[in-house]
């Protein structure tokens, strides 16, 4: 797990057992997309509106996230989810090596 300006990203190494291989594909089809997870704050910002009875937290800075789970239902609107297998990232990592690369090799021809 690390956090980032877009969220909370994970990681997870599926366990081949039906349940695991029957979640996993759950989610790759979208059937699941929903995540729930247990934090302590340390930083955060609060808006009350009282005319519209809405009460805004924005978690500014997680201190602690203690555990992650795929839910049907989550307690927070716009957490979403998708499943990607290694290979995406491995493919990804070599476009963008293969992108910079051109990138050099144009440099290198007009510089």
């Amino acid at each position: 797990m690390n956090t980032n300006d877009k969220g909370l990203r994970i990681s997870a190494d599926i366990i081949g057992t039906n349940n695991g291989t029957d979640v996993y594909k759950l989610i790759k089809r979208g059937d699941v997309n929903k995540m729930s997870f247990a934090f302590t704050v340390k930083s955060e910002r609060t808006e009350v509106d009282k005319e519209n009875k809405i009460y805004t937290r924005t978690i500014i800075v997680f201190d602690k996230i203690y555990d992650v789970a795929v839910v049907d239902f989550s307690a927070y609107d716009g957490i979403s989810m998708q499943a990607r297998s290694k290979e995406y990232f491995i493919d990804l990592e070599k476009d963008l090596q293969e992108k910079q690369r051109r990138k050099r090799l144009l440099l290198m021809t007009y510089l």
